[in-house]
């Protein structure tokens, strides 16, 4: 079967039709996704660049501004303690009943809270910087001055504290206060904060036998003690010559 001119054109025609639909679609739309993903690639780097070449512009005036604020934060640091515990707070309370002067019927203790925890962490994974809250709630008997010299105790201990709340109550025949306070206690875990046991050499340390029993191992039988004073009693037999 002969092909006319016309046939060969129309194939022809249509041959180049489907070359150029291949070319498009495997060829230049792939290019074009991979060029605009260059594209976005260099937007990116070049927000990249301009964001490094700021710090580098500001980098002696941040890096001071960075050294600033680790002084402060330290110096702000140096307010808490390392940390609070029954023995600590049982020292802190005798010295206040020495210094207000008041007296202290009762004592609780709560247990250490953390309301603050940082996110950098050391080379184990702890925080760099932890926080937390004891409370000692405390029943009291004192004078009016001596509630203000409570306060005033308080108030320029070494370690940051403050009272949560407090109730007071007079009695006009003593003319004293009673009532109940809670104390907050703050203490810090950190690399400069390290905890030291209080020395509780004032504190008189109970006694050598808190039951008061009586030690029988020195006790004799009283059968033992009639024969030995029988034995001693016991005239010896003189000869008579």
């Amino acid at each position: 079967m002969k092909i006319s001119q016309k046939h060969i054109q129309y194939i022809l025609l249509l041959l180049i039709v489907v070359i150029g639909v291949c070319a498009y679609q495997f060829g230049y739309v792939k290019y074009i996704e991979k060029a605009n993903s260059i594209k976005e690639e260099n937007k990116q780097i070049e927000a990249r660049i301009n964001e490094l070449t700021d710090k580098e512009t500001h980098r002696e005036e941040w890096s001071q501004g960075i050294e600033a604020s680790e002084k402060d934060i330290k110096e702000i640091l140096k307010k808490y303690g390392p940390g609070n515990t029954p023995e600590k707070s049982i020292m802190f309370i005798t010295k206040l009943e020495e210094i207000a002067p008041m007296t202290v019927s009762s004592l609780a203790f709560g247990g250490n809270t953390p309301f603050f925890i940082s996110d950098d962490t050391d080379e184990s994974g702890n925080p760099k910087i932890e926080m937390d809250r004891t409370t000692l709630t405390i029943n009291y008997n004192t004078t009016y001055e001596g509630l203000k010299s409570c306060f005033d105790y308080i108030n320029s201990y070494a370690e940051r504290m403050n009272v949560n709340n407090f109730n007071a109550s007079f009695n006009q025949e003593s003319g004293q206060l009673s009532g109940s306070m809670a104390i907050n206690l703050f203490g810090v875990k950190d690399e400069d904060h390290v905890y030291v046991a209080p020395y509780t050499g004032v504190v008189e340390l109970g006694t050598e036998n808190i039951f008061g029993t009586i030690d029988l191992t020195n006790i004799t039988t009283g059968e033992e003690n009639t024969s030995e004073e029988t034995e001693e009693s016991t005239p010896t037999e003189e000869t008579s010559e």
